[in-house]
C-alpha cells in the first residue's frame, strides 16, 4: 500500500507539473487540455483540465475523492526545443515507457537546462529580424541598417528586463519609446530613412501578432475564456507599444526634419530577407539548429502561398491560403517525424500574422484618426481569423498524429 500511495502522489504531481511546462513553453489551451486528457487516461486516472494563459486548473479523481489543483503559470516566450522535449516525455508516457516519477525527473531536467542560445545571439537576431522586416516593408538600404541597429536596442531592452520584474512590466512601452525616438531623431538627418518603416520593423518581434492568432484559434475551438484572456493580453501589449511610440514621437517632434525618400531595392533582396527571417526565428523561438531545415521551407511556402492567395481576393484570403499550406506541411512533418506540429507551424505563420496591422491601428487611434483605427483593427481580426481557418482546414485534410 505505501508503494501505491507513493505512485499516486507521483501521478498527481505529474498531472500538475506537465501542464505547467506545456503552458510555459507556448502550448495553446485546446492542445494542452487534449494532451493532458490523453496522459491521464493512459495513467488510469480520471482527470479534467481547464487551461488559461496564466493558470491551469486540474481536477483529479472521482466523486468525493476528487482533488482540485490550481497551477499558476508565468507565461514565457515560446521555446520550441523544450516544448519538443516535453512532448517526447509525454509520448513515452503514452507508450508506457516512463513511470510518473521518471517523467517528473525528466521534466525537472528540461526546466533546469539553460537556453540553447546565448544572450548576444538572441540580441543579434532581434537586429536581423528587424532588418529583414524593413526590406519586406519595402525599405531602403538605410532603413534596413537603421532598423537592425534599433532592433538590437529593443533586444537589449528585453534582455535587461528579464531579471527585473518591475522593468519587465513596461518592456513593450520602453521598446516603443526607443524605436519612435530613434527613428524620429534620425529622420531627415540620414538620407533615405523612412521613420515609419524603422519603427514597425524594429518592433516587429514584440508586436503580438502570434498571440492574437493563438487567441482567435482558442476562440474558434470553443476555449472561450482562454481565448478572450489571451486576446485582451495581446491588445494590452499593442496599447503599451503604441503609448511608447506616441511618447517617443512627441519627444522627437521639436527636432523633426522632413525625411528624404530612399531608393527602392532590387527584387533579389526580398528573397534574401525571406531566407534570413526563418534563421532569426529559429534562434528567437529557441529551436534546435537542425530544425532550420524545416523552418526555412515552412516560412517560404507560407509567405509565397499568402502572396498567391492575395492576388485572388486580397490579404485576408492570402493569409488563409498561406496558413493552410503551412498547416499541411507542418502536420505532414509531424506525422513523419512524430514531433510537435508547433516546430514548423509557429515560425511558418510568423510572416502571416497581422501584428503590423495591429500596430497601425493603435497608431491611427493615437493620431485621433478613429475611423481608420477601427477599420484597421477590424482588418487585423479578419486576417487573424483567416489564418486560423487555414490551420483548421489543414487539420481536416492532413490530421497530425501528435498531441502538440
Amino acid at each position: 500500500m505505501p508503494d501505491q500511495d507513493h505512485d499516486s502522489d507521483a501521478t498527481q504531481r505529474l498531472l500538475t507539473e506537465m501542464p505547467r511546462a506545456l503552458s510555459t513553453y507556448g502550448t495553446p489551451a485546446h492542445r494542452l487540455e487534449e494532451a493532458m486528457s490523453l496522459c491521464a487516461e493512459r495513467l488510469g486516472v480520471s482527470a479534467e483540465f481547464f487551461s488559461l494563459p496564466t493558470a491551469v486548473f486540474c481536477a483529479i479523481g472521482e466523486g468525493d475523492a476528487t482533488r482540485s489543483h490550481m497551477v499558476r503559470v508565468n507565461p514565457g516566450e515560446v521555446n520550441l526545443e523544450k516544448l519538443d522535449r516535453v512532448d517526447a516525455i509525454l509520448g513515452r508516457i503514452l507508450r508506457g515507457q516512463l513511470t510518473p516519477r521518471q517523467a517528473l525527473d525528466e521534466i525537472d531536467r528540461v526546466r533546469k537546462d539553460p537556453p540553447r542560445y546565448s544572450p548576444p545571439a538572441i540580441v543579434g537576431c532581434f537586429g536581423l529580424a528587424a532588418a529583414c522586416a524593413a526590406r519586406l516593408f519595402n525599405g531602403s538600404w538605410v532603413d534596413i541598417a537603421i532598423s537592425a541597429g534599433v532592433g538590437v536596442l529593443v533586444g537589449l531592452t528585453l534582455l535587461l528586463s528579464i531579471s527585473r520584474r518591475h522593468v519587465a512590466r513596461v518592456t513593450e512601452f520602453l521598446a516603443g519609446l526607443i524605436a519612435a525616438l530613434s527613428a524620429g531623431l534620425l529622420a531627415g538627418r540620414v538620407p533615405g530613412l523612412t521613420p515609419s518603416i524603422v519603427m514597425i520593423a524594429s518592433l516587429i518581434v514584440l508586436v503580438p501578432g502570434l498571440t492574437l492568432t493563438v487567441a482567435i484559434n482558442e476562440l474558434a475551438t470553443r476555449n472561450l475564456v482562454a481565448g478572450t484572456s489571451r486576446l485582451m493580453g495581446a491588445v494590452m501589449i499593442l496599447l503599451s507599444i503604441g503609448f511608447g511610440v506616441g511618447l517617443g514621437q512627441a519627444l522627437a517632434s521639436p527636432w523633426l526634419v522632413p525625411p528624404v525618400p530612399g531608393t527602392p531595392l532590387p527584387a533579389w533582396t526580398e528573397v534574401l530577407a525571406i531566407l534570413l527571417v526563418p534563421l532569426a526565428l529559429t534562434v528567437l523561438f529557441q529551436a534546435r539548429p537542425r530544425d532550420a531545415l524545416v523552418i526555412v521551407p515552412a516560412s517560404l511556402i507560407g509567405y509565397y502561398g499568402a502572396r498567391l492567395g492575395s492576388t485572388w481576393s486580397g490579404p485576408e484570403l492570402g493569409a488563409c491560403v498561406g496558413a493552410f499550406i503551412v498547416g499541411v506541411f507542418g502536420n505532414a512533418h509531424a506525422r513523419i517525424t512524430r514531433r510537435p506540429t508547433a516546430i514548423t507551424l509557429v515560425p511558418g505563420i510568423m510572416l502571416l500574422v497581422p501584428g503590423a496591422i495591429g500596430f497601425s491601428s493603435i497608431a491611427s487611434f493615437l493620431a485621433e484618426d478613429v475611423i481608420t483605427g477601427v477599420q484597421t483593427a477590424f482588418r487585423m481580426i479578419i486576417v487573424a481569423t483567416g489564418i486560423v481557418i487555414g490551420m483548421l482546414l489543414a487539420n481536416v485534410l492532413v490530421p497530425s498524429n501528435q498531441s502538440l
